[in-house]
């Protein structure tokens, strides 16, 4: 098993282990809200949760609520592809049940993108899915970026690699990190 794979496993059990996470998906989504970043963003990239992933509907709604803009992401044989939704019946399952928009691609910017991840460093790297869906579509994005992390997915040191991007804000339950 490579370095990549076994950290994701090890801070998926510690993940699994969290007594409260319905109060630290709280704490971080009052976080997100009071961003600059997501005060002033029109349109916003979000992915839909699942799993053991911070809950992002809160977020989703807030943004409907707000007047933004949500965008979704699509993986498609082009790559990662953001498509607008209004509602949630603007969505169903896709690969591996995950849910993904059934409308179509929007051209328009992303002003803030809600990057997914698994493990991250205080500088911003992240180990995602190990798809690298995530670094080819930042590698030509010029908007802000921020990710979703409960504490325990924050470690000090990770494997980078050349072609890994790093987000500008990492938010959890218990610290802003300014990357």
């Amino acid at each position: 098993m490579d370095a990549k794979q076994a950290l994701r496993r090890a801070v998926h059990a510690r993940i699994a282990e969290l007594a409260n996470r319905d109060e630290a998906d709280a704490a971080i989504v009052h976080n997100v809200m009071r961003l600059p970043e997501w005060i002033e963003a029109k349109a916003v990239g979000l992915t839909l949760s699942f799993g053991l992933e911070v809950d992002t509907r809160p977020l989703i709604e807030a943004a409907w609520q707000a007047g933004k803009t949500v965008l979704v992401p699509k993986v498609t044989t082009e790559g990662l592809t953001f498509h607008r939704i209004e509602s949630y019946d603007d969505l169903e399952p896709g690969v591996m049940g995950i849910l993904e928009p059934t409308t179509q691609q929007v051209d328009g910017d992303v002003d803030l993108c809600v990057v997914p991840g698994r493990v991250f460093n205080r500088s911003g790297y992240r180990i995602g899915w190990g798809g690298g869906y995530y670094d080819r579509f930042l590698a030509s994005y010029a908007g802000q970026t921020l990710s979703l992390a409960y504490s325990v997915q924050v470690l000090d040191d990770i494997p980078i690699e050349a072609h890994d991007i790093p987000v500008g804000v990492i938010v959890s339950e218990r610290e802003l990190i300014r990357c």
